[in-house]
């Protein structure tokens, strides 16, 4: 790589060095917050007795009570628990910083039950004394890529599992059924024994019919433009994962063709794409050709809850989202859409055989994908679908929110 000037370089080195300065200032501030803060701090707050009714929710990647928590609360806090939630918050200050975590651990010191759903640094570094459980829910029903230590020394999960403490001191972590404990055991470097089938809290909703039959016009309502677009014709979702690694690069490839699938597919069906929340919007074409299209396709505002959407839909097109285990509860045809299968699957490996796995056809291109919705719609195959339920998501019954209360934090304090 050659310079035009030596002032450049030397630029390049300053710049450089500043970042690998600002690596190691958080490095050891991360040093300071695991090794010092945290354990003085539940140190300090354990002390006091446990409160047998006070259960906490901590989330890293949310602001308000994620979906994975929200009936758990609300279970809990009916029955006479007293619930706190500690979201996702950005630091003004060191000073804000510690204040935060001082709010966490002197509740979390004496709770009698924490529950998470992804990483939450502050436990890591503790051993919860006796009669205290913290419970991971995972936020995902089920598990199909790999990460965390599945993926080992691999890219961004092999430098988050270089960092020891993750996920060693869980006492529970919920699952979707017995067959996926494996998986799990694998990911989180744990043995099988804390792994649950209790189900997951947030999936209770699939199984309460009135929201089911009402979300059709709830998603309708909420889709600009569609209500009086949309008359008898039936929903497909077009859902995708996202590529990349993280929200800070995610990304999406547009490659479908919508002028195709809506001459094909435009008198029975509208096109509705729900993007990932890492996603931005993106454009699908010329203005031109989204003028063509205004009456097939729409995209689903953010604000839409993805239960909402998946209850709405007459039909799922996806590749490698983790939606596919809550849409299996709604026995619906499923259609895969993997037109960078080798590319995606090369940088994220999966756990299981793709085409094996999938309860449905895969599809590399728009007409394929066209085809596929015409004959999958006449031949859906519930025995199939029915049998990749129960072996991924069999705990998953909608009672699950009232198991993982009696297990996790009713029968343990009688224990």
């Amino acid at each position: 790589m050659g310079f035009d000037t030596i002032k450049e370089r030397r630029q390049l080195e300053k710049e450089i060095e500043k970042e690998h300065k600002a690596m190691r200032i958080k490095e050891n501030h991360d040093k300071w917050l695991s090794e010092d803060l945290f354990p003085s701090l539940y140190k300090k707050y354990s002390t006091k007795p446990i409160n047998e009714k006070l259960v906490v929710f901590a989330s890293s990647k949310k602001e308000a009570l994620p979906d994975t928590m929200t009936s758990l609360f609300s279970a809990l806090t009916s029955k006479g628990y007293e619930c706190r939630f500690f979201g996702k918050s950005s630091f003004k200050s060191k000073s804000d910083e510690v204040r935060y975590y001082k709010e966490f651990f002197r509740s979390f010191a004496v709770c009698r039950a924490l529950f998470i759903d992804d990483v939450f640094d502050p436990v890591y570094s503790i051993t919860v004394r006796d009669g205290q459980r913290i419970i991971q829910l995972w936020h995902t029903p089920a598990v199909l890529r790999k990460t965390g230590y599945a993926i080992g020394k691999r890219g961004v999960a092999g430098e988050i599992t270089d960092r020891k403490l993750l996920h060693t001191n869980y006492t529970d972590i919920a699952a979707s059924s017995p067959h996926v404990k494996e998986a799990l055991s694998s990911v989180f470097n744990c043995d099988k024994s804390i792994i649950h089938a209790w189900g997951c809290a947030k999936t209770d909703i699939y199984f309460d019919q009135k929201f089911v039959s009402s979300a059709r016009e709830q998603l309708i309502k909420s889709v600009p433009n569609l209500p009086s677009r949309i008359g008898e014709r039936k929903i497909i979702l077009y859902a995708p994962t996202y590529r990349g690694t993280n929200a800070d690069n995610a990304y999406a490839l547009r490659t479908l063709d919508l002028l195709l699938l809506k001459r094909y597919l435009g008198d029975e069906y509208v096109f509705l794409i729900k993007m990932h929340p890492f996603l931005k919007k993106e454009s699908y074409g010329t203005e031109e050709e989204k003028d063509l299209i205004s009456d097939f396709a729409f995209d689903v505002p953010s604000s839409v809850r993805p239960e909402t959407a998946l209850c709405a839909a007459d039909i799922l097109v996806t590749d490698y989202s983790t939606l596919i285990f809550d849409y299996s509860l709604l026995c619906r045809p499923m259609i895969f859409y993997a037109f960078d299968f080798k590319r995606y699957t090369k940088h994220k490996p999966l756990f299981y055989d793709y085409e094996k796995f999938v309860p449905g056809p895969i599809v590399y291109d728009s007409g394929e994908l066209a085809e596929a919705i015409i004959t999958e719609t006449k031949n859906f195959d519930t025995e199939r679908m029915n049998k990749f339920r129960e072996r991924y998501m069999g705990g998953c019954d909608g009672r699950s929110t009232d198991r993982i209360i009696h297990y996790a934090v009713k029968k343990s304090s009688q224990e």
